[in-house]
């Protein structure tokens, strides 16, 4: 299996909306309904243009499966250090189990 991650596109989202919402929980508090809402596309607006965010995916022979978001924070602690949130760690449930979570992070 020949994996690429890369930073996400604004042609991702679809995918990634689809991803986001494929298990108990995301069925609950995502919208996956087509066309897709606008306020995942401001939300991407927003992460892709903050320097401190970053949106990652990992593809699969072209295939989108996975995704995770990296926010990094300053802090003062630890002399003035930067620590990195990680959220919205997702695989396609096509590809769970094999280990592509662990590869990613």
């Amino acid at each position: 299996m020949q994996l690429v991650f890369r930073k996400a596109l604004l042609a991702d989202i679809p995918d990634l909306v689809s991803m986001l919402s494929d298990d108990e929980l995301g069925a609950l508090r995502e919208d996956s309904s087509r066309p897709l809402n606008q306020k995942y596309l401001q939300a991407f607006s927003e992460i892709d243009s903050d320097a401190n965010n970053e949106l990652t995916v990992v593809e699969s022979d072209g295939e989108v499966v996975g995704m995770l978001q990296l926010t990094f924070i300053p802090y003062l602690t630890y002399i003035g250090s930067w620590r990195c949130l990680v959220e919205g760690v997702r695989v396609h449930s096509d590809h769970r189990g094999q280990g592509l979570g662990a590869k990613f992070l």
